[in-house]
């Protein structure tokens, strides 16, 4: 059985935000989309940074950018990495999301423990594991 790969279970349609916008606009979009994390990005879509909603908590109330309380040194994937390499990942830093990006840093989607929740739901009742599970 060929491995899966961070491709086939990344969510590619991944709303995403700029260092220089509001907190409150990271946290809106946010809640509006029923997110955990957004990408935080720069105009050529190269990933600087991840801001969760664990972030946000802490400074809802500030009227600062996104900057402020990002973390820079994020932890990305490539879509052709084996899954059990993104998981392990996820598990050994105790992250609950990678950016999936290209060499230059573009992102390219996201994977999440959430996603990894799925795959587990999937194995288990006997799906193939190997049907693209592409969220958009």
């Amino acid at each position: 059985m060929r491995p899966l790969t961070v491709a086939e279970m990344m969510t590619t349609s991944v709303k995403t935000i700029y260092e220089d916008e509001s907190i409150s606009a990271a946290d809106w979009d946010m809640v509006v989309g029923e997110l955990r994390h957004l990408p935080v990005i720069d105009r050529e879509r190269r990933v600087v940074g991840l801001v969760s909603d664990r972030d946000l908590m802490r400074a809802r109330e500030q009227p600062a950018p996104v900057a402020s309380v990002m973390t820079r040194d994020v932890r990305t994937i490539g879509p052709d990495t084996p899954a059990i390499e993104a998981v392990e990942h996820l598990l050994q830093y105790k992250y609950s999301a990678l950016p999936v990006v290209d060499a230059r840093r573009t992102l390219l989607g996201i994977v999440t423990s959430t996603d990894f929740l799925e795959l587990a739901r999937r194995a288990l009742s006997g799906l193939d594991i190997h049907q693209p599970h592409v969220r958009a």
